[in-house]
């Protein structure tokens, strides 16, 4: 799955984005499923705070993680007894770690570190 994210992400080389691979900690569909994400996170799909914080927190799994774990132990070993709890984190920056009021004002924010 993670060699097709990448041949996804790299038809988009020639941009500046980069990308991350990976699951999320308490997955959101029955089906197994990869999420390749550019770091940008420019996306009118992002609308909620919980929604954000699955990806921009340790909720979000690294592909590679993910494989190395279950090569070593046969099984994912989550970080945090309640992987649920980093949906409620405080909205922050990405970047910047700055705080945010709400997800318009951090769609608006996150804009200044995209390169232009």
């Amino acid at each position: 799955m993670e060699d097709k994210g990448r041949e996804l992400a790299e038809r988009h080389k020639d941009s500046q984005l980069s990308f991350r691979f990976g699951y999320h900690a308490i997955p959101s569909m029955s089906h197994l499923h990869l999420h390749v994400i550019s770091n940008d996170f420019d996306s009118p799909c992002l609308k909620t705070k919980k929604h954000w914080n699955s990806f921009t927190s340790d909720y979000f799994l690294n592909s590679s993680d993910v494989i190395k774990m279950l090569e070593e132990f046969g099984e994912l070993k989550q970080k945090h007894t309640d992987p649920k709890s980093l949906l409620g984190l405080p909205l922050r920056c990405h970047v910047c770690s700055e705080l945010m009021a709400n997800m318009p004002k951090l769609n608006t924010h996150i804009l200044k570190h995209i390169p232009k």
